[in-house]
């Protein structure tokens, strides 16, 4: 091979869909490989004429026009064109012209096709479907694992449990463990199948108890157990020890006990890892100790990211943190204050409710308290709780609320009758301010207190959404001030971070992840759904009939892209010593990756563009 081929199969090499192919692919496509040279302005297609060649831009660019003369798109270095008229059979539909003087390697029509045939990769880079060529993406994203994480099993870090019976005393149990030198041991029942499951960390409860140790250890075991089971991934395990705060998780495969896996197992190494930070948090004893542990909050983020784990997993990781750090400052609040005079939920909005954290954020939160509050005796209380919560999140990274969509604030702080009174008025009334609202306490969770109180909550005004039609066109027209950064000719649309920033980028938060987090709380609160986080309501929507599974799928894929754009960029952010941000330069990403973000982009639009028709969105705009 001479040294010129050598070149163009080394560059061939590089260039997707072309990049795994077998060497001696590879080899035949370098020596068949044709140049053209066209000079700018130069046509290289006609529309009604025949083409058997596929082009790849080495340098240069070229637009493509359409009959009536308006611009379909412009393409640069790395890019193809020809391939759907050949895959046509060679009707050309759209005149291409060059921009500049460019430089094109050229494949036969033939060879292309055989290509095409062959390689299902190749075939789903060149898919008409917008959606497919998203969904290939994110199965090459996923490819890139270069963390061990990510391809070991449970299987492969599980240890051999310590198994004692039922009726064993805590005092033989301790005694067992401490010979083994185990921090578990698995209860199994007469028929050798899991029971409960004991820890070091439940026989601290016998001394602070002064429990009997010569009773049965089913006194301190913890019945029915989460399990594992031995093909599940390490990561996943990773991400369910974090949801739980859980240590220590039983392997169970077809009913038998086959091992036991542990935190530690997991993240030999790790020191950054969600599930120690969690843990840490809830031994924390004072607000200084926690603010001190929520500075590693974007070194788990990092980790996360460059084991290529799904944006849901990482978004549920990064939540727990946030949602620990709350629950602990509460109980620190009732340990200062007492406990609460009467029941109370302390509730939280936005993406902390969905369990969609990405980087910290501001709080957003409120109480929900029992209808026997009386302000003369309860009120103090509750304000002291609220603010010692506010202050110490604020501490801790969560920075106020700019809009004040905090318990401190008194309007956020009421009877459950009351809120049940903002919701109605909300529904019954959407106006500009109540649509506002809509937004942000339409996504509730509970994280602590009487959980019942929001549930009634939710009962109540999601029976009142899913009949309220000119309440879901409202919220469908609200919905769509937030579109997708793709304009004219399928160009980026970039904003700046700030009046006084002079760099712009697409801002992958409010025109990257908000428009399906919109479109899918509409769905969803027109269905009635009580899912909160958005990939499970956009579930839940299909579950219903409201979109098409094929159509919930390929906006989940679409959703899943933007997210890992986002963040990827927070990362290589948080990596450089930068704060992170939403506002992603075009020029950050490369070629593939630009066209594959406005193929996610265009799904999103095509389904908002759904939206609207279906709830009449336009004539409330």
């Amino acid at each position: 091979m001479d040294k010129k081929t050598l070149e163009i199969r080394d560059y061939l090499a590089q260039t997707m869909p072309l990049k795994g192919l077998p060497l001696a692919t590879l080899d035949e496509l370098a020596a068949s490989v044709e140049e053209i040279n066209a000079e700018q302005g130069e046509t290289i297609m006609r529309i009604g004429k025949t083409n058997d060649h596929v082009f790849l831009i080495r340098y240069g660019a070229v637009e493509l026009v359409r009959e009536d003369g308006i611009l379909h798109g412009r393409f640069g270095v790395g890019d193809w064109f020809g391939h759907r008229s050949v895959i046509r059979g060679g009707e050309v539909n759209l005149t291409v012209r060059a921009l500049e003087d460019s430089l094109f390697y050229t494949l036969s029509g033939n060879l292309f096709m055989r290509l095409f045939e062959s390689y299902q990769r190749f075939a789903s880079y060149f898919s008409e479907h917008k959606a497919d060529r998203v969904r290939n993406a994110l199965q090459e994203l996923r490819n890139t694992d270069n963390h061990a994480m990510i391809t070991l099993h449970v299987s492969d870090l599980m240890k051999q449990p310590m198994l004692v019976p039922k009726t064993t005393t805590i005092q033989k149990v301790a005694q067992q463990m401490n010979e083994h030198s185990s921090r578990t041991a698995l209860v199994v029942d007469e028929t050798q199948h899991l029971a409960g499951i004991v820890t070091d960390a439940d026989f601290r409860s016998i001394v602070a108890h002064g429990l009997d140790i010569h009773q049965p250890v089913t006194e301190i075991m913890t019945l029915e157990p989460l399990t594992l089971a031995p093909n599940n991934q390490a990561s996943e395990a990773l991400l369910l020890m974090a949801r739980r705060n859980i240590r220590h998780v039983p392997v169970i495969d077809k009913n038998e006990i086959v091992g036991v896996i542990s935190a530690t197992d997991l993240l030999r190494g790790q020191t950054h890892s969600a599930i120690y930070l969690v843990a840490d948090i809830y031994c924390a004893q004072t607000v200084a100790r926690l603010s001190e542990l929520s500075k590693n909050l974007p070194k788990v983020l990092v980790g996360l990211v460059k084991q290529s784990l799904p944006a849901y997993d990482i978004g549920h990781a990064i939540t727990s943190i946030g949602q620990a750090i709350v629950r602990r400052l509460i109980a620190m609040a009732e340990q200062q204050f007492g406990k609460p005079p009467i029941p109370y939920a302390f509730i939280v909005a936005g993406s902390m409710a969905r369990r969609e954290q990405t980087a910290h954020t501001d709080q957003d939160n409120g109480m929900i308290l029992s209808d026997t509050y009386n302000e003369a005796e309860h009120g103090q209380y509750f304000r002291d709780v609220a603010k010692f919560v506010s202050d110490g999140m604020n501490e801790c990274g969560y920075v106020y609320c700019p809009g004040n969509i905090m318990a401190t604030n008194e309007q956020w702080r009421q009877p459950l009758a009351v809120w049940r009174s903002y919701f109605n008025n909300w529904i019954d009334t959407p106006n500009g301010q109540a649509l506002l609202n809509a937004s942000i306490f339409f996504d509730l969770r509970c994280l602590y207190g009487d959980c019942s109180l929001l549930e009634s909550l939710q009962e109540d005004f999601l029976a009142k959404t899913k009949s309220r039609t000119i309440f879901q066109a409202f919220m469908a027209s609200n919905a769509l001030s937030h579109r997708p950064p793709i304009g004219f000719f399928r160009s980026f649309v970039l904003d700046k971070e700030s009046v006084d920033s002079d760099e712009k980028g697409m801002d992958m938060k409010k025109r990257g992840v908000v428009p399906v987090i919109d479109l899918a709380r509409v769905y969803a609160l027109a269905g009635g759904l009580h899912a909160v986080n958005t990939w499970e309501r956009l579930d839940a929507i299909a579950a219903s009939n409201g979109i098409t599974q094929v159509n919930i799928d390929d906006l989940k894929d679409a959703f899943e892209f933007i997210s890992m754009v986002r963040l990827q960029h927070q990362a290589k952010q948080i990596e450089q010593g930068q704060k992170p941000n939403n506002y992603v330069p075009p020029e950050e990403l490369s070629a593939l990756e630009r066209r594959h973000l406005k193929d996610a982009f265009e799904v999103v639009s095509n389904l908002q563009d759904f939206m609207s028709t279906r709830y009449k969105a336009d004539n409330f705009r």
